[in-house]
């Protein structure tokens, strides 16, 4: 993905002219031009100042940073298991098997789960058993965004799968600016929504995509229905587009929360 590309969608998306543009940044509308063509590459003053002027979040800021050959505020190093200290790996392995009967999950920046909890292991046997089947039942190592993308995985049976298909491919859109490494099977994941579900719903632009989902799913049990919230692992200084994800799934209602309780000892079975 090229820097032009993604200063004209920026001002597109917030439907600034390119004059008017111009004269926010106090240069002239044929640079903005040849800004949005490739003809002209910016300063690091100047970009920051086009990213400011789009309401641009830090994900997209660093993402143009990084495509103008600027450093970031941080490094943006894939992270994993390796190079983290044992006492973070445990501290992390720890974090979601405590969130046990309600399932949680640690994944790296390229959307390869690295762990999850019993909780988290039955109810994907419960929510998409032919891709759990597909897979071996291997969840270490496992695409979460083929997980998405594939006919029998995380949207097979839920009620909302349109919005939250929607929600989850406006995020990684966000994130494949700064990873381009993602962008394939980020493409593959929009492919395989439109045919599922045709026009997706609106969602907010410019990678406003909230970090929490809901998500409601038809089972053997009955519906089902989660709230899920992401956060990374690390002191706030350390935290960037690198640092490894724990996502968090909480009971919506008291009919999700009495099953999770219920099937807690199967749950173990599953680790």
């Amino acid at each position: 993905m090229s820097l032009p590309l993604l200063l004209r969608h920026t001002r597109a998306s917030k439907n600034i002219s390119q004059l008017d543009l111009s004269l926010r940044l106090g240069v002239s509308q044929r640079h903005v031009s040849f800004l949005e063509t490739g003809r002209a590459a910016p300063s690091r003053d100047l970009l920051l100042a086009w990213m400011n002027e789009v309401e641009a979040p830090t994900s997209l800021r660093n993402a143009a940073l990084s495509l103008g050959g600027f450093t970031t505020v941080a490094s943006e190093e894939g992270a994993s298991w390796i190079g983290m200290t044992d006492a973070n790996e445990a501290a992390l392995q720890r974090m979601v098997q405590l969130h046990n009967p309600l399932p949680g999950l640690v994944f790296d920046p390229d959307w390869k789960m690295l762990a999850t909890n019993c909780a988290g292991q039955w109810l994907c046997t419960v929510v998409m058993p032919g891709y759990c089947e597909a897979v071996d039942h291997r969840f270490e190592g496992l695409d979460m965004i083929d997980c998405v993308a594939h006919d029998d995985g995380l949207l097979s049976h839920s009620r909302n799968a349109a919005q939250v298909g929607a929600s989850l491919l406006a995020q990684l859109q966000t994130e494949s600016w700064l990873r381009p490494s993602l962008r394939p099977r980020v493409d593959r994941l929009a492919d395989s929504l439109h045919r599922r579900y045709g026009r997706l719903p609106e969602v907010p632009s410019l990678g406003l995509a909230t970090p929490s989902l809901n998500l409601s799913f038809d089972t053997p049990l009955g519906v089902l229905n989660f709230s899920t919230f992401q956060s990374a692992f690390g002191i706030p200084q350390d935290i960037n587009s690198s640092s490894l994800r724990i996502e968090l799934w909480f009971a919506a209602d008291a009919h999700t929360r009495e099953v999770m309780s219920d099937a807690d000892a199967d749950a173990e079975a599953c680790c």
